[in-house]
């Protein structure tokens, strides 16, 4: 029987299983088909388990707890609040501590922290930080982390929040729409000795026809574990026979995963930089269009189930505004650019950057917007 692997929880002396027990799904299923899956996720050598006040108001922490009744000290448990202030923070830790029958947490995160607006809230006075603080004080949680969907954010954080670990995606999809991830935020975490928790490896279920490659892939990253979302126990085996399966795939292995990925396809910018133009940074705009709505709506015809899934994830983090904002002082560069006509450089991964083009600057300019969120050019 295949044990899942472990790694050092940053700098902590914490071993961590590779692949973590995300608590989402566990809010759509039964109390029955919860303990199975901590049942069966155990017995393959897991050991993180990570929930949040937020999902389903508790439900999943209720449903968590009773599951690992009487086996607390199995696991490293962790939980989110989304509230901001001291007392808020407080009230969401002692409703988390009862719900999941504990009496501390091993990490609990600070849940989406994605502005400085949130970040100064959060360190400032009466801010959620001194709950944190006081949790840590009073032994009811051991490390503290922040997890986001604006990752830049994490950089400051790191330091304003004293985290022991950072949260954020880890996935194939991320060079292509927050390349700044692995280069820059990674990196830094890695320095100050933060722990990484990995989410999302198959992008929200984006990634469903390639669960193999896509956890190569984030396994590769710098990535302590990965917290992944099952509410079937036929989900739970794939994922814990591609994590024990894995080996470290070499760079060129790495880029045959982005080469030929069906999800990539010829449509989405692999951030290679072939593209780059003195006048316009063509990877640039298709970055801040991924920003937009993850490079999901390439205006092709695509089957109805595929469609919904696009339509249901593309604005799934509400980085619209921002984008739209980042793009602003490209706009008229890449309005000129598409007025003379001018050829494009030939993409490496075959995407026609002309037709890209003409759409990404439909979407983050507002121009040709239709009512219904499809555009035109």
């Amino acid at each position: 029987m295949s044990t899942i692997p472990r790694r050092s929880f940053g700098n902590t002396e914490l071993q961590v299983s590779v692949l973590g027990l995300g608590g989402f799904h566990q809010v759509e299923i039964g109390q029955a088909l919860v303990t199975q899956l901590v049942d069966r996720y155990l017995e393959a050598g897991g050991n993180y388990v990570e929930t949040a006040r937020s999902y389903g108001g508790g439900v999943s922490e209720i449903k968590l707890g009773r599951a690992l009744q009487g086996r607390r000290d199995q696991v490293l448990l962790v939980s989110k609040t989304g509230q901001r202030d001291a007392e808020g923070a407080w009230r969401e830790l002692n409703a988390s501590l009862e719900a999941l029958g504990t009496d501390h947490l091993d990490v609990l995160l600070y849940h989406g922290v994605s502005d400085i607006e949130t970040l100064d809230r959060l360190a400032g006075p009466g801010g959620a930080g001194e709950a944190f603080a006081r949790a840590r004080e009073e032994g009811l949680v051991r490390l503290v982390g922040a997890s986001s969907h604006w990752p830049l954010v994490l950089i400051p954080a790191m330091e304003r929040l004293e985290l022991d670990a950072v949260m954020y995606w880890v996935n194939y999809l991320v060079p292509c729409n927050y390349p700044e991830l692995y280069a820059r935020v990674a990196p830094v975490a890695r320095e100050r000795g933060c722990a990484i928790i990995g989410m999302k490896p198959l992008g929200d279920g984006y990634l469903y026809r390639s669960v193999g490659p896509a956890f190569a892939y984030a396994l590769a990253q710098e990535v302590d574990v990965l917290a992944c979302g099952f509410n079937s126990l036929e989900t739970l085996e794939a994922d814990i026979q591609a994590v024990c399966a894995w080996g470290r795939p070499t760079a060129a292995e790495l880029e045959v995963i982005l080469r030929d990925a069906p999800e990539l396809g010829d449509y989405i910018c692999r951030q290679c930089g072939a593209c780059r133009l003195p006048e316009v940074d063509l990877p640039r705009v298709f970055e801040l269009e991924g920003k937009f709505d993850r490079q999901m709506f390439d205006g092709r015809p695509t089957d109805a189930p595929d469609y919904a899934l696009r339509q249901r994830l593309q604005n799934w983090f509400n980085n619209r505004e921002r984008a739209t904002e980042l793009y602003r002082p490209l706009s008229c560069r890449v309005q000129a650019l598409l007025e003379t006509h001018a050829a494009l450089p030939i993409c490496p991964y075959g995407i026609d950057l002309d037709y890209k083009l003409r759409l990404a600057h439909a979407k983050l300019s507002g121009s040709g917007r239709f009512p219904s969120g499809e555009y035109t050019f």
